[in-house]
């Protein structure tokens, strides 16, 4: 533009272009822009000299909590019957193994218990017989203290309590009062929710700096001032083919028992830690091909670019792998409009464009750069 104004694309305003005309242009090196003490000013420059920071390479990856597969019992129905009494009638409730679930009259563990009492009393040298016929009743869901109860009154009762084969949390009830159950039927679902795993989507590129056995920090939405520790456990062998990721295993301690299954949960990995040359974020022009810094050179208000590479990005900082040396000042503040007095200059620099639409005026003859 030839006046003061505002972007007819972007709507920013204006600043105006240096009075400096001479660039100085070395051969195999970027151009050098110049910018007076009031030009600085202008584009609220700042610099740092920049040098050694201790950083830390961390993973950040999404998933959820889930209950062990060990953890988890199936509670299924050895026998017909029907249910005479919920002892635990409520999803969320706690049992123990040998806590009462429910009574249930059963004519298959009536019968089995009357042959029992037969082949203990009335048929001579028959103990081969009743200890085929006791281990049936265990496999009908009786315990052994129940088995010596009917032993011992040599009478048979027709309503039996089941009790828990497992501790845990009732995660799923599929019975009530009254209702018939046939053999093989699912009763409850009782999990041990004290372990739990976090399972991680880690994208491919991240996953070979993962371990076994090292140590994550988790954090869930439900609990934001709160971070919890996971051991990693298993690194999945095959990889997602639609999200590009693997699956990692943690095992995370729930003793207090305030992490709930299916929990989103966010996991840091911190796989390697050292010092390197770190700059500010805003330092770096990102040009999709290349990274950028604008460097004090050695000629007065002299700044020229320079391409580096990039590491791990951590509080508010960017590794640089190469390009950097210490002892360097770097522009932090301002590098956008240094570019873009670079490219009216020169043609070179990141070619950043902004990102607003153009006025229609602009589409039907748009300018090969948009810089201010």
């Amino acid at each position: 533009m030839d006046k003061p104004g505002v972007c007819p694309i972007c709507g920013m305003d204006l600043v105006k272009a240096s009075n400096s005309k001479n660039m100085t242009t070395t051969p195999g090196s970027e151009a050098m822009v110049p910018l007076n003490d009031r030009d600085q000013v202008l584009a609220n420059v700042a610099t740092m000299v920049v040098g050694y920071d201790n950083v830390a390479h961390l993973v950040r990856a999404y998933g959820n909590l889930e209950i062990p597969e060990p953890n988890k019992t199936l509670i299924s129905a050895r026998f017909n019957g029907r249910i005479e009494k919920l002892h635990v009638d409520a999803i969320g409730a706690h049992v123990k193994i040998g806590d009462p679930l429910f009574d249930i009259y059963s004519p298959d563990i009536v019968q089995a218990a009357n042959e029992y009492l037969q082949s203990t009393r009335t048929m001579p040298g028959s103990q081969n017989t009743a200890a085929l016929i006791r281990s049936k009743l265990e496999l009908l869901g009786l315990t052994p203290k129940q088995i010596q109860e009917i032993d011992v009154s040599g009478q048979v009762p027709f309503v039996m309590t089941y009790l828990s084969p497992g501790s845990g949390v009732v995660i799923e009830k599929k019975i009530v009062k009254g209702s018939y159950v046939a053999e093989g039927a699912t009763l409850y679902e009782v999990s041990d929710i004290s372990t739990l795993w976090n399972i991680a989507e880690v994208y491919e590129a991240d996953a070979g700096h993962i371990t076994v056995g090292e140590t994550a920090v988790l954090n869930t939405p439900t609990y934001p001032e709160r971070s919890f520790r996971g051991i990693v456990k298993m690194v999945y062998p095959v990889v997602n083919p639609q999200s590009r990721t693997v699956k990692v295993r943690l095992v995370v301690s729930n003793t207090s028992g305030i992490l709930r299954p299916n929990m989103y949960t966010e996991t840091l990995f911190k796989t390697r830690t050292g010092r390197a040359i770190t700059v500010p974020v805003g330092a770096v022009l990102i040009t999709g091909k290349r990274n950028l810094v604008y460097v004090k050179a050695g000629h007065e208000n002299h700044f020229m670019a320079r391409e580096v590479g990039l590491g791990s990005r951590f509080d508010g900082k960017y590794e640089i792998t190469y390009g950097l040396t210490e002892g360097e000042e770097v522009v932090t503040q301002g590098g956008y409009l240094i570019d873009s007095e670079s490219q009216l200059k020169t043609g070179t620099g990141a070619t950043h464009q902004h990102g607003a639409q153009p006025t229609e005026d602009a589409a039907k003859d748009p300018p090969a750069q948009h810089n201010h």
